[in-house]
């Protein structure tokens, strides 16, 4: 029988044509004329599905597959196509092969989730997931003659979830330590094992004497330490170190296919075996303070999972060893405190076992202008915490208990100031008391501190309750609307992730602002990995006050995620430019895509469209349109610059 037509299917259809127009006389399947229509048909409907489907015929498991599959491979050309599964897989035949003869044998389908299968882009494996089923096909006879194979990439989902895992072992294991250096240990050691690296340490940055030192690191197995080397701030070159000083995160493939670096440089970090790096900077109040360094010996093409796990672990980690220190420091203040205050206190005094005090030093006359003898100290105390100081001195006078109390103090100029007051009785062999020896210490500051803390954590409370209502918002806009449990966790991340990069932002200037230029960049480069196709163009440098700048940051995520997707960063030609600048008090910006896939206006605003149109005008004070124009979308947001200018940082 001859069919003029055997692959009835979409003309859109790339590989439909290239599939009729293979020469197929010489292959095991024979003419298209005279394939059997059981193949036919399965290879329809292999052309007509969306996802990466693949057709496998006869005993050689010949390979037949659609345009998705062939975009999978990333290969230019179907240079597959028609060839035996083992020709065509190589090593992954190995395994591929038992669950092809296991679904040949039984005539059962297979489904297979979350299947690590690399795959070659521009020269580099890169690892991806995938949940795929492989069916029968059967012949005119009954019997299996092949096998359908549709599948479903899952990287995004599965890398999540280990960065997820990932980041609770860190916060189980960092739990409880309260050794700074142990901290380091801890962190770098899970960092080191979860990215497979070579040499993961901390070094700590001396601004003043331009130099780096490291302490300790961890090292893969035969890899050198860098522990109590010290390098000069230089070896980093102007351009890293520049880059490191703002804050970014250093990702270096290959040192030395840096067209800028000199070879004295390259060979500098090869000998102390990197070739290639993550390096993420800690940055306070303006200044370099310390590194987290992730090293490799040989080239290696880092994810970007890779470089923000690294990121994360640096700030979590410096989070601890701050946390350490503090605690640290606050018991070493507390014991010389106790020190100075039984031993060396800034007033002493004792008192006769009837509470009569006999002895005061010279400077309790020098504050209050009295002497302090017998009951003349309470001339020296606030009147309204003199009857407290008197029945607390009685209780100890009575019980032999130690005399502590908070008073203030009246100054001889009339001021007030808080100081702390204890007493502690000698006793004689019989038991009895044979005299006080007491101090009286100035607490102001600390009380005054204790003052300004308690006002930092009404402030505190009142950002961690505007940052859960912001999460709530974003789960709740995320989980409305029919959507798969794995794509919503995706965007939920992926959205929790860029209000977390705001908020890093605004942490580097004590939540005073943000800069225009820093957010956009920020966006673009951890959401879009390859910043070659975005164009920026901005006229002056503006702070953000922190409102706009979380607002502004979560509408640049949703805008450069739906490139991504659907506009100008799905295609290869696409291209985006951002424009920002000031005119008459107004601060424009545009966004606008070109390159990308026709555009048409949706029949639905989803809740990136809302967050843009809707919620970006309250908090700028101004105006965010989307136009769908034909050849890419064009996002314009005007705001007041009045009501979004930060305070002056200088």
């Amino acid at each position: 029988m001859v069919i003029s037509s055997p692959v009835a299917v979409p003309a859109s259809s790339r590989m439909a044509e290239i599939i009729r127009r293979h020469d197929w006389a010489a292959s095991p399947l024979g003419p298209i004329e005279a394939w059997p229509d059981r193949l036919r048909f399965a290879l329809e409907i292999c052309l007509r599905t969306s996802s990466p489907s693949a057709v496998y015929w006869g005993p050689d498991f010949i390979l037949l597959h659609n345009d998705a599959f062939g975009a999978w491979l990333g290969l230019p050309e179907p240079r597959l196509l028609g060839q035996p599964a083992q020709q065509a897989y190589g090593e992954l035949w190995d395994w591929l092969s038992p669950q092809f003869q296991a679904v040949m044998e039984s005539g059962q389908g297979l489904s297979v989730a979350e299947q690590i299968i690399p795959v070659a882009r521009d020269g580099v494996i890169e690892e991806r997931y995938w949940t795929y089923t492989l069916s029968p096909l059967t012949d005119e006879t009954g019997a299996v003659a092949g096998i359908l194979s549709q599948r479903e990439e899952v990287t995004r989902a599965v890398l999540a979830e280990r960065r997820l895992s990932f980041q609770i072992r860190l916060a189980d294991a960092l739990r409880g330590e309260t050794d700074p250096q142990r901290v380091k240990q801890v962190a770098t050691a899970l960092l080191g094992e979860h990215l497979g690296a070579s040499r993961v340490g901390y070094a700590e940055v001396d601004e003043a004497r331009q130099v780096a030192s490291v302490r300790s690191d961890w090292t893969r197995d035969g890899s050198t330490s860098l522990a109590g080397q010290h390098a000069p701030l230089s070896s980093f070159g102007s351009e890293a170190l520049g880059a490191l000083r703002s804050g970014e995160v250093l990702v270096l493939p290959d040192l030395g296919s840096l067209p800028a670096a000199s070879p004295e440089l390259v060979a500098a970090w090869n000998a102390m075996g990197v070739r290639a790096l993550i390096t993420v900077p800690l940055v306070r109040d303006g200044a370099l303070r310390a590194l987290l360094y992730v090293h490799e010996p040989e080239p290696r093409a880092w994810r970007r999972s890779d470089a923000a796990i690294a990121r994360d672990v640096a700030e979590r980690t410096w989070a601890a060893v701050e946390r350490a220190q503090a605690e640290r420091s606050l018991r070493e203040s507390e014991d010389h405190y106790r020190h100075t205050v039984e031993l060396n206190p800034q007033v002493t005094w004792t008192a006769t076992p009837d509470g009569a005090l006999n002895r005061v030093a010279r400077r309790w006359e020098e504050w209050t202008g009295t002497t302090g003898l017998g009951d003349s100290w309470a001339e020296g105390i606030h009147p309204e915490d003199v009857p407290a100081s008197f029945a607390a001195w009685r209780h100890s006078l009575e019980t032999g208990d130690v005399y502590d109390i908070e008073h203030r103090l009246k100054l001889r100029d009339g001021s007030f100031r808080w100081a702390r007051s204890r007493a502690f009785p000698r006793h004689g062999k019989d038991g009895a008391i044979l005299l006080w020896y007491g101090s009286t210490e100035d607490i102001h500051e600390r009380k005054v501190a204790e003052e300004h803390q308690r006002l930092l954590i009404n402030e505190l409370n009142h950002r961690v309750k505007n940052t859960l209502a912001s999460v709530q918002a974003i789960a709740f806009q995320t989980l409305k609307g029919d959507v798969s449990l794995a794509e919503a966790r995706a965007r939920f991340e992926a959205r929790l992730l860029a209000l977390s990069r705001a908020h890093n932002l605004l942490t580097e200037r004590n939540w005073e602002g943000a800069g225009l230029e820093r957010i956009v960049r920020d966006a673009t480069e951890h959401l879009a990995g390859d910043t070659s196709r975005f164009e920026l163009r901005g006229e002056g440098e503006l702070s953000l006050r922190p409102r706009a700048a979380l607002a502004l940051a979560l509408a640049l995520h949703e805008l450069v995620t739906n490139a991504a997707k659907y506009g100008a960063r799905s295609s290869e030609r696409g291209r985006v430019s951002i424009a920002w600048r000031e005119e008459q008090g107004t601060l424009l910006l545009e966004w606008k895509e070109t390159g990308g896939p026709e555009v048409n206006a949706p029949e639905r605003r989803g809740f990136g469209s809302r967050l843009i149109e809707r919620g970006l005008a309250p908090d700028l004070a101004g105006r965010a349109d989307l136009d769908f124009e034909p050849d890419g979308l064009r996002c314009t947001i005007r705001a007041s610059v009045e009501a979004v200018r930060a305070a002056d940082l200088a």
